[in-house]
């Protein structure tokens, strides 16, 4: 599994319509790509906003981020970000504790998403 981190800081003068319309095209986009697994938003008690995009290897990851759509978003990044970070990782440990008993496996099945949870996490964020 390979995992991208990436935060954003939002400009003060953000257009609100044009990054709604951006985040809902990008949502259904990257679901739709071989490979997804999941998308999830977090906010810190700081304010902070970081995002957590799951594909199953290093090269769905690469054709997300040189699908035509996702390239052509960002054109719009200025409108819309102060600054936006990206770190992509490897994941090579996988476990989980049960019940005090510890597990290896494969977790792609636990953090699966469809469209629509996609589209709900970016909705959420938008709160």
């Amino acid at each position: 599994m390979v995992i991208c981190i990436f935060g954003v800081t939002y400009r003060d003068d953000i257009d609100r319509d044009l990054h709604q319309r951006l985040s809902d095209d990008m949502a259904k986009a990257v679901a739709a790509m071989p490979g997804f697994i999941s998308l999830k938003y977090y906010k810190a008690d700081d304010g902070d906003r970081i995002g957590i995009i799951r594909f199953k290897t290093r090269e769905d990851l690469k054709s997300w981020r040189d699908h035509i759509a996702h390239r052509g978003a960002w054109g719009h990044a200025p409108k819309l970000y102060h600054e936006f970070w990206v770190q992509n990782c490897e994941t090579f440990d996988d476990y989980v504790w049960v019940d005090g008993q510890h597990i290896d496996r494969d977790q792609t099945d636990r953090f699966q998403m469809s469209e629509q949870d996609v589209l709900q996490a970016i909705a959420t964020d938008r709160k």
